[in-house]
């Protein structure tokens, strides 16, 4: 009996292992195509390369730039049920920041540590496309709105932790002002996304040094961001969310923050938490990434929710997968749950499910919480699989192939970063890409890559 029982368990223990391995390879064979096919885009977009005379074309550009009197476009007609992404702007790298930042490395990563496949050391369960990066990186900055523009993108939610130099709360503020600074330049707009449990981390026991606190941050927020022309606003007032909420508690106490600032707002929620703001206080909620997926999503807009008296956001998300036990910010022991993308149909059903009410937006979570994995992010696991899918909802004009403008653009910017030609011709193809002129930046791509080589692809 017990030899028995001792091969079938061997057997067993090799079916898992070979099954494990298979998956690996799959993976692997996956990300191999995605990348090739990457790579071989460009090729396609200049006929004749040699043929060009690139002297005559960089003077030619250096004459356009001359008279071009401005680099703003005019905003464009508002989409009917906008998409807004879910950015974190907290990352930090050593090229630019001096220090690889908490959400690169958790506690025990270290992004120096290279392997053979050129990928660095990081706190996820997934590798970005063009690496770790900072978001104070202009070329970062750009990369990422031209994808968000070619995906057919709206606005950025940025989460936000406050305006005061606490844990790395500071970082996260600089890095959005950064990155804001860089929107404007384009017709995408942006919200601002309160995490009130920040206010536990500025004071532990006063209650109305807390208060004031918070009164501070939304006054903040009303002073920076409200009067931007990119914020967003719904039914005229501007969209300030709450991310629960999980620290203030009393609808009195919002009673007082809010009279402080002394404007019309639309103050949401997370699903299910209004009543600790207030009716008279929130405008409505918004919807978040669940381990039970459909289940909690369809009982919420289903049953939780009365559309005609309430803005509500809806939610579509590919996965979630943290990092934060293997990255040591949870213990073994603690409470953790995973939802599987199952190939794109996570995001597809979450998306789905949020048109078929009268949602009045689609927020994507997130863009690139690496930590979580909810990211839509280019990554070299799924290349720009969930940027094409948005794509497809947004009905935007732009092609799959066209994504690859904004990689080739950064990367040939990082590969010859002392290279006056390069660079000039680069932003003269960012500059095209964000007005429209997707074809004109193609062709300055690809003969670029001709001149200067594909090595780095």
């Amino acid at each position: 009996m017990k030899v028995g029982l001792l091969k079938t368990l061997l057997a067993l223990m090799f079916l898992f292992v070979v099954a494990c391995s298979n998956d690996n390879l799959i993976e692997e064979k996956k990300s191999s195509v995605v990348n090739q096919e990457i790579k071989n885009y460009y090729k396609e977009w200049v006929k004749e390369p040699e043929s060009y005379d690139l002297n005559k074309i960089l003077k030619e550009e250096e004459m356009n730039v001359l008279n071009r009197k401005t680099t703003i476009q005019r905003k464009k007609k508002k989409s009917k049920r906008p998409i807004l992404v879910h950015y974190m702007p907290w990352f930090q790298s050593l090229e630019v920041d001096g220090v690889w930042g908490q959400h690169w490395t958790m506690t025990n990563k270290n992004p120096n540590l290279i392997n053979s496949e050129g990928k660095r050391e990081i706190a996820s369960h997934y590798y970005p496309l063009i690496g770790p990066y900072s978001t104070k990186d202009k070329d970062l900055q750009q990369y990422h709105l031209l994808l968000m523009k070619l995906a057919g993108v709206d606005g950025v939610i940025f989460d936000w932790y406050g305006k005061r130099d606490v844990l790395d709360f500071e970082v996260i503020k600089q890095g959005m002002e950064s990155f804001v600074s860089e929107l404007e330049k384009t017709n995408l707009e942006f919200a601002v996304m309160y995490e009130d449990r920040v206010i536990k981390e500025q004071a532990r026991s006063l209650s109305q040094v807390q208060i004031n606190q918070a009164i501070g941050d939304l006054k903040y927020i009303k002073r920076k961001y409200f009067k931007n022309n990119n914020y967003v606003h719904i039914k005229n007032d501007p969209l300030l969310m709450v991310f629960g909420p999980s620290y203030i508690d009393s609808s009195e106490d919002w009673n007082i923050i809010l009279n402080s600032i002394k404007t019309d707002v639309n103050l949401l929620t997370l699903w299910n938490s209004k009543v600790m703001i207030g009716d008279g206080n929130s405008s409505g909620e918004y919807t978040w990434v669940d381990k039970n997926h459909l289940q909690t999503l369809s009982q919420y807009y289903i049953s939780n929710i009365d559309f005609n008296t309430n803005i509500v956001g809806g939610v579509a998300y590919p996965r979630f997968n943290d990092f934060y036990i293997e990255g040591g910010w949870k213990l073994p022991s603690d409470n953790d749950w995973e939802l599987a993308d199952k190939g794109m149909q996570v995001f597809k059903e979450s998306f789905d499910e949020s048109l078929k009410y009268p949602t009045d937006f689609i927020q994507v979570v997130t863009w690139n919480d690496f930590g979580e994995g909810t990211q839509i992010e280019p990554t070299r696991e799924h290349g720009f699989e969930y940027l094409e899918m948005l794509q497809m909802y947004t009905g935007t004009k732009y092609k799959k192939e066209d994504l690859s403008v904004a990689y080739y653009i950064y990367k040939l910017r990082k590969e010859h970063p002392n290279s006056y030609v390069v660079k000039f011709l680069m932003n003269v193809a960012h500059y095209y890409a964000m007005n429209n002129r997707i074809s004109k930046a193609k062709q300055l791509v690809g003969l670029t890559i001709f001149y200067f080589g594909e090595d780095f692809l």
